[in-house]
């Protein structure tokens, strides 16, 4: 007359979603707007923190591929080799503001001459 151990509730085993699945259903969340996400709960069967988690982490793969696309830093390159690629730009920024200062003291001295 032994009982048996187990629960009445056995664990139910977390289910796996392909990335081909979360892509469907982000766009199904995506699509529905406002109020998707819970839309998104109900027909497919998803927890909440779960499509939080996948919204979370496309975002920051997409803050990826962007950073990505930017110019290549000089990694690996010392120190000074950055700091002087940051005075090469602020020079050239110095030199455009300097420029744009001749042109308006220029204007200013006509403007004045008409005086």
């Amino acid at each position: 007359m032994a009982k048996s151990r187990k629960s009445a509730k056995s664990k139910a085993k977390a289910k796996r979603y392909t990335p081909a699945q979360k892509d469907e259903i982000l766009a199904f969340i995506k699509k529905a707007g406002r109020g998707g996400q819970t839309k998104a709960v109900a027909k497919f069967g998803v927890t909440a923190a779960t499509l939080s988690a996948w919204k979370k982490k496309a975002k920051g793969a997409a803050k990826a591929a962007v950073r990505s696309a930017k110019a290549p830093r000089a990694t690996g390159a010392s120190r000074e080799l950055r700091a002087i690629e940051e005075l090469r730009g602020l020079l050239k920024e110095m030199a455009a503001t300097e420029a744009k200062l001749e042109k308006l003291k220029a204007a200013y001295a006509k403007a004045k001459s008409k005086l």
